[in-house]
């Protein structure tokens, strides 16, 4: 239930972000890249992020794993608060410019402990100066609609803004990176890119 919650989710914030973003995008929710030619074959991305200019998809890619953050029956959060780390790092084989793990959890859980998890991990990856960015919202549902906030009211009355706790995706190390591992991923790149139909440009 909560995966198929998930990509609802998943998909409703990309139409948030085309709505707040400065510059026009597109976006493709819950992929699966289907080429032989790519390594590790058929994976599936949570949400891919281009530029749109002058009527074209062009770099750069941005890939995101996103995680929704829920509790359980028994009042303990789940997933962990580092949920999709390793899947966020993962990303960076396939090519992309830069990649992003997106934590959403609900409105009332971030007035309380996911906070302070969500402030770990924020200067966990600046600190270890891990190659991906991230970034948390809180969302609510009232019937059939869904509201992303950038900041939360805690019970002090005290107003978080969230945005504090982004960090800015650095470019993919692996894309500059001269070994064999290095050409794989840009293989993986130019795969990606001619599937998506984002006009390839050299770095």
């Amino acid at each position: 239930m909560h995966k198929l919650y998930e990509k609802s989710i998943v998909t409703r914030l990309a139409k948030y972000l085309s709505k707040t973003t400065r510059y026009r995008i597109e976006y493709w929710t819950n992929y699966v890249l289907r080429s032989s030619r790519a390594f590790p074959t058929r994976p599936e991305i949570d949400l891919i992020i281009c530029r749109i200019e002058k009527g074209e998809r062009v770099l750069p890619i941005l890939g995101a794993e996103v995680k929704y953050i829920h509790t359980t029956k028994d009042g303990i959060i789940s997933p962990s608060y580092y949920s999709g780390l390793d899947e966020a790092l993962a990303l960076l084989l396939l090519g992309f410019d830069s990649v992003l793990l997106i934590h959403i959890a609900e409105k009332e859980l971030l007035t309380t402990a996911f906070l302070d998890y969500a402030k770990i991990l924020s200067s966990m990856i600046r600190v270890l100066r891990l190659p991906m960015g991230y970034r948390v919202y809180a969302f609510s549902v009232s019937g059939s609609d869904i509201f992303f906030y950038r900041s939360v009211e805690l019970r002090t009355g005290s107003i978080i803004r969230l945005e504090n706790l982004w960090v800015k995706p650095p470019l993919n190390p692996l894309l500059t990176d001269s070994s064999g591992l290095g050409r794989l991923v840009k293989e993986n790149r130019e795969v990606l890119a001619r599937a998506l139909g984002i006009r390839l440009n050299r770095l």
